[in-house]
């Protein structure tokens, strides 16, 4: 039973959100094999109270500091234009985090560090006594504002963010024995910014037995979107969603709505065509979701395995995405999702869809089938092997030495 130190870049629990859901397997897969000591960037988001007690049921210790948001204006931003890092990144570095791990380093003796998101990372870097893996490395929401650019200047800015970026994930990879990924997209993208770093792809997955036993009637003309619109990449998609989309759906289906879950974000305007309903932070979004006709991903931005998809499948409920919204999902079977590109086409499934209860049947069937793929009890002994393998070839280099 080896001893971990773990820097998260978000609180763990509850698993309801993607980067959540990811961490809480990791969690216990890790937690049932291995001795762990976290440290925390805890959100804004997070109820660090509530979910203490059985956070500490997981671990040996846990030490939870609030994560310092990106403020474009701050002294420290400014300065990080004349860093090598990028300039969010040196805006929320946070120095008492890197007293607490010195202090955790100097006391016990770790067999492995994991850090999970690049902010996690700024502090152990410098760590060269233990293999060290960092997780969850997302590099195509940069690119992808390079492709969405509207204007040569823009281009330009977010062009030079990218080359920063990169250059600094170039640097940052050497210090790390592997680096895991969600998508074999995201591993080419790495490994074209960083071709030395050893590169492993874990996709994220989901815990299928907490979805069975969730039944519920298909409400007619319903529509849902999980995506919170706290996030940008959301509030885009539903903006594109709202403009590009929806008008042609309710044009031709004016009974359709749009069930939107997730908190909302404080002082951004939402849209709100007609039709559309906006339900806040539900604890369980599980009911609500089976009782939806279909989910619709029309995202633009962002990497990543998108778990709520996955999420929609296991429950039975079709999925109608862009390429970029089911990206780095892979199935065996054809129609698993529904992906559509241009907003005509997207709007055309989405009403072909709830015009017909055979066609829905059927992409339910064949989405609980495809989904077994992403069952967390497969994926989480892969990222198990993969610990247990750094420290046995650490240990052995360390035996020859």
């Amino acid at each position: 039973m080896a001893r971990i130190l773990w820097l998260m870049g978000w609180f763990p629990l509850p698993p309801d959100k993607g980067v959540r859901i990811r961490l809480a397997q990791l969690l216990n897969t890790l937690a049932a094999h291995h001795r762990l000591t976290l440290v925390v960037l805890a959100d804004p988001e997070a109820e660090v109270e509530r979910y203490w007690a059985e956070l500490a049921a997981r671990c040996e210790a846990f030490y939870v500091f609030r994560r310092r948001e990106f403020q474009p204006t701050r002294w420290r931003a400014v300065r990080g234009f004349f860093s090598s890092a990028p300039r969010w990144l040196v805006d929320v570095e946070l120095p008492e985090v890197h007293v607490r791990v010195r202090q955790l380093c100097r006391e016990q003796t770790f067999d492995l560090i994991i850090a999970s998101e690049l902010p996690s990372a700024l502090y152990v870097r410098r760590l060269n006594s233990v293999p060290k893996i960092l997780d969850d490395v997302e590099s195509g929401l940069f690119l992808d504002q390079v492709r969405m650019a509207r204007d040569p200047f823009r281009w330009a800015r977010r062009m030079l963010m990218w080359w920063k970026y990169a250059r600094f994930l170039r640097a940052l990879s050497r210090d790390f024995t592997a680096c895991t990924v969600v998508s074999e997209v995201e591993a080419q993208i790495l490994q074209r910014a960083a071709p030395e770093a050893r590169v492993a792809v874990i996709p994220n997955g989901i815990d299928l037995a907490h979805y069975q036993g969730i039944e519920a009637a298909p409400e007619p003309d319903t529509l849902i979107f999980t995506g919170a619109p706290t996030y940008w990449a959301n509030r885009d998609a539903l903006e594109f969603f709202a403009e590009a989309i929806w008008p042609e759906i309710q044009r031709r289906r004016p009974a359709a709505r749009l069930w939107v879950t997730g908190r909302l974000p404080e002082g951004i305007a939402l849209p709100h065509p007609p039709g559309w309903i906006y339900t806040g932070y539900l604890e369980d979004v599980r009911p609500c979701v089976a009782r939806a006709w279909a989910m619709v991903a029309p995202l633009r931005f962002g990497g990543g395995t998108r778990l709520k998809i996955l999420e929609a499948m296991a429950l039975g409920t079709p999925v109608i995405s862009t390429p970029k919204g089911a990206e780095g999902l892979v199935f065996r079977e054809e129609g698993a999702v529904t992906i559509a590109d241009r907003p005509r086409d997207f709007a055309q499934a989405v009403v072909d869809l709830l015009g017909d209860p055979d066609r829905r049947a059927r992409q339910s069937r064949i989405a609980r089938e495809a989904v077994q793929d992403y069952d967390w009890a497969r994926l989480g002994e892969r990222y198990l092997q993969l610990v247990e393998r750094l420290i046995h070839e650490w240990d052995r280099m360390a035996a020859r030495s």
